[in-house]
């Protein structure tokens, strides 16, 4: 064999050797991420659960129990509703809705009285900006939602805001209009949808 052949056939096994090893490390590292993912499934279930029993609870206080109904209607924002009830008869309606903010959808309950009052928000899910978007899931902004009984609301910037409006987070107008865009949408599905016949 000559030395071209040789140095060939090196570098062969070689190449075998660390394909083989590559190969072995990836499928252990499949195997850990899968026995990882089938142990967590469960415990990460039940904690979305309860966020989301949580949200309900904090969007529409005056319920006791959530029953989910059929989300109808064209609006690809809204993404769930759940009928509150207390004592067996409904109080109003929980509208999950998934705006699109400044880092990806931001996930909303929106609480409405059984005359279509707003009664609260909980935000339930956001990938916004830390310190500035982020800020629409600490209660000086979702609070302002509180008991509104506008048809639509609207956002300003600086202080002063009106029954009909909300004031912007500093910095993040962008989160703060597409929180108020998902509240909108969610009484908006409200009335052509929910409201009962007058």
């Amino acid at each position: 064999m000559t030395t071209a052949a040789a140095d060939r056939a090196a570098n062969a096994r070689k190449i075998f050797k660390l394909g083989a090893v590559l190969f072995t490390v990836t499928a252990v590292t499949g195997l850990i991420l899968g026995v990882v993912n089938e142990i967590t499934r469960e415990p990460i279930m039940r904690t979305q659960a309860r966020l989301r029993a949580e949200a309900l609870a904090n969007a529409l206080p005056e319920a006791d129990e959530f029953q989910s109904v059929p989300a109808a209607g064209a609006d690809p924002m809204v993404v769930g509703v759940d009928m509150g009830k207390k004592g067996g008869s409904p109080v109003g309606y929980c509208v999950s809705v998934a705006p699109s903010g400044y880092g990806g959808p931001i996930g909303i309950v929106v609480g409405i009285t059984g005359s279509g009052g707003l009664r609260a928000i909980s935000v339930l899910s956001h990938t916004e900006t830390p310190g500035l978007g982020a800020k629409a899931a600490l209660p000086a902004f979702y609070g302002q939602f509180s008991n509104k009984e506008a048809d639509k609301l609207s956002v300003i910037k600086g202080g002063g805001a009106g029954p009909d409006q909300i004031e912007a987070i500093s910095g993040a107008t962008i989160t703060s209009e597409a929180v108020t865009l998902g509240v909108n949408a969610a009484l908006a599905y409200w009335r052509d949808n929910l409201k009962e016949g007058d």
